[in-house]
């Protein structure tokens, strides 16, 4: 059991989200799916597995067990009982020890796996936390002071030895390029102003965030509601671009003259007040291709930590790479990422909603 002393800015249970879009539901789940995914197979989890999302601002917990946890995303500040708390690894805890985790300099959110995964209230399918419908995780809520999380129960196992590639985080600001695919509402005078930078306002949450200038826009009274999905970027009638979250409702009446594509959808979960954003439109080609390469990563890096859990008969060779290539060699390949790096934390701005289309 872990007890919540301190529950940061928002720290919320999230998985990878729910299926139900079909009945109106967001689909929710974790803002950075790939430091979800990666922190969850540090530890020896499913992908799917519930996590902590912490947002700019980390919580403070006290562990009643012992525990196997690992911490991905921004380059947040952590300590274990004072001493610094690597990031992207897996790091054994054990009862009475306190995990403080701080504040990033960059980037929004981290999250933290519990080998078991954490347990929580489901709604259609998914752990993760519907804040504005209040269902799901932890009462449908941020954690609070006094809280008690628990996880389900894994054999204890021994931590990897391997750090992951830096390559395979999820890129964080101050600069940020989005690759962009164009839909039919990208107008010519749309088009023309993309090329200059736009900044992320102080309205920014799990819903969507909303960039500071504007863009050409039409507004058309009797535009009928369409289907929303992450990553889309809407005009409303003040031409201040929001880019929709997980959170993001279903439908929407706003014009979408872009979307991201899937693969920098852990981008957005990422972007935080002030960070610069730059756009590059991409065709349908590219951006499958991006996100198949990013894909392939991923499940390779996964594959990896999968074979050291499952034990040592299965550690010696790895099936994508050549013979004798450990799990350690493989995952730590690229530079020591130096886990725990991070600057102090810059107070945010409160978190407002954008309106919703």
């Amino acid at each position: 059991m872990i007890e919540v002393r301190r529950p940061g800015l928002q720290s919320t249970v999230q998985d990878t989200g729910r299926r139900a879009r079909a009945l109106g539901v967001p689909g929710g789940g974790a803002a950075d799916l790939t430091a979800l995914r990666l922190a969850n197979a540090l530890v020896g989890n499913p992908p799917r597995a519930a996590a902590l999302e912490i947002t700019l601002a980390g919580p403070t917990l006290l562990f009643q067990a012992d525990a196997l946890v690992a911490l991905c995303g921004a380059p947040f500040e952590a300590t274990l009982d004072g001493q610094p708390f690597p990031l992207w690894r897996a790091v054994p805890v054990r009862k009475g020890q306190v995990l403080r985790v701080g504040g990033t300099a960059r980037g929004a959110r981290a999250v933290l796996a519990v080998r078991g995964g954490l347990k929580g209230q489901a709604a259609f399918g998914s752990l993760s936390t519907d804040l504005r419908s209040g269902f799901g995780g932890m009462e449908g809520r941020a954690l609070r002071v006094g809280d008690r999380l628990t996880w389900s129960f894994l054999p204890p196992a021994a931590p990897p030895r391997a750090f992951l590639s830096p390559d395979l985080q999820t890129p964080t600001g101050p600069q940020v390029t989005l690759r962009v695919l164009l839909t039919p509402e990208a107008t010519p005078d749309l088009l023309a102003v993309l090329t200059r930078p736009f900044t992320v306002s102080g309205q920014a949450d799990r819903m969507g965030v909303r960039l500071s200038e504007t863009l050409p826009t039409r507004h058309d009274p009797g535009r009928v509601s369409l289907p929303n999905v992450p990553g889309a970027v809407q005009l409303p009638p003040d031409g201040r671009p929001i880019l929709l979250l997980p959170d993001a409702g279903t439908h929407g009446g706003y014009p979408t003259p872009l979307v991201v594509t899937s693969a920098d959808l852990p981008i957005l979960g990422q972007l935080r007040p002030g960070d610069r954003v730059r756009w590059q439109a991409v065709s349908g080609e590219a951006a499958r291709a991006a996100l198949g390469q990013q894909e392939g990563r991923l499940r390779q890096a996964e594959a990896a930590l999968r074979w050291w859990y499952a034990g040592p008969g299965s550690r010696a060779r790895l099936p994508h790479d050549g013979p004798g290539q450990s799990v350690e060699q493989w995952a730590s390949a690229g530079r020591d990422p130096r886990p725990g790096q991070g600057g102090s934390h810059e107070p945010a701005e409160p978190d407002a909603s954008p309106p919703p289309a």
